[in-house]
């Protein structure tokens, strides 16, 4: 079985538990595109004190790789409860500070971090540029920072960094060009997996590879970004950056019932529903399983079942690219049979 490469783009609390479920996937080399334009919590402090890239979401992508039975991967994670100058900021976060002011860049920092930690598959920050992610909302608002963004609670208009169109972190372009399989997300979509596409490059990149594309739609909607969105209008979002037909399988959570019956909600948020026809009628198949876990954090996506589901779609779609079948066209005449077929071997 030939090594399959799976590059993961996103950021916040989603893309850690897709790598946790394909770090141990038996054939599989990972690498993570992670986001670094965060400014809240122990990031943002960190951001304003040294003038270095948000490092939150890669010190949790870095852990993610690690695993559990790491015990300084557990160090990494510890949250200062108190302490003046300390308190909220995760250990893990000032090692990596520390050691950019020791290396002089980002690029040092985390080959070093690296080697301390047992990874199994690499995490790259998609630019060593400090970038504001800066929203437009449709009621004529706009607003600097991911924090203030998720804090508005406004429907999202549009999206961009400051500066424009940032540098790529080095071997960003070269991962994604030589990537088998890209997914994006799970995670927050206008401020974990976007803002990885509009760095320089970047969905250009994206465009040209012939990596099977996958799009994780998350399990809830979330209030001030994605309130009322159905799984096909989390993807049209996602192709305002990519193009329409840029993905090529959509995985959406079938446990609806199970969050409605078992677990509060938070207010204003609701299960993603997947309107299969939508999805299809964006070029996209479908991908509906039962994905579903509780942590302490809350809910989330189950990081084994997520893995391995998204390894045997990617390997039975370069299974049928490599006998000249490629996934049909839902729009196409005689796509119902194709699909069939592809679904059968997709099983």
């Amino acid at each position: 079985m030939e090594t399959l490469r799976i590059v993961g783009i996103g950021g916040g609390t989603g893309l850690p538990v897709l790598l946790q479920g394909l770090r141990k996937v038996a054939g599989v080399e990972v690498s993570a595109i992670v986001s670094v334009a965060d400014n809240g919590g122990s990031s943002g402090r960190l951001r304003q004190s040294f003038a270095i890239p948000a490092v939150g979401d890669l010190r949790n992508c870095l852990v993610a790789l690690a695993g559990n039975d790491c015990v300084l991967a557990d160090l990494f994670q510890h949250r200062f409860a108190s302490g003046i100058g300390l308190e909220g900021h995760s250990l893990g976060n000032l090692i990596v500070t520390a050691l950019y002011q020791m290396s002089g860049s980002l690029e040092q920092a985390i080959e070093i971090a690296s080697r301390l930690l047992p990874l199994q598959g690499r995490a790259l920050p998609v630019t060593e540029t400090p970038t504001t992610l800066c929203a437009a909302f449709h009621d004529g608002t706009v607003v600097h920072g991911e924090s203030q963004i998720t804090a508005a609670r406004r429907r999202i208009q549009r999206i961009w960094l400051e500066p424009d169109n940032p540098p790529p972190f080095p071997g960003v372009l070269e991962t994604i060009a030589s990537a088998d399989v890209l997914v994006f997300g799970p995670g927050s979509l206008y401020t974990s997996v976007l803002p990885n596409l509009l760095v320089a490059g970047v969905a250009d990149a994206v465009e040209q590879s012939r990596a099977v594309k996958i799009f994780v739609c998350n399990l809830m909607t979330q209030p001030g970004e994605t309130d009322g969105f159905s799984a096909a209008d989390h993807l049209r979002i996602l192709e305002t950056c990519l193009g329409r037909g840029a993905v090529d399988f959509c995985i959406v959570n079938t446990g609806i019932a199970a969050i409605c019956s078992r677990l509060p909600l938070e207010a204003g948020s609701a299960p993603v529903t997947c309107d299969v026809r939508q999805i299809e009628s964006r070029g996209a198949i479908p991908i509906q399983a039962d994905l579903l876990t509780r942590s302490e954090t809350g809910i989330r996506h189950d990081p084994a079942r997520l893995g391995n589901l998204v390894v045997n779609v990617a390997r039975g779609a370069l299974g049928m690219r490599a006998g000249s079948h490629y996934l049909p066209n839902p729009a196409s005449p005689g796509a119902q049979d194709d699909w069939r077929r592809a679904e059968v071997y997709l099983r």
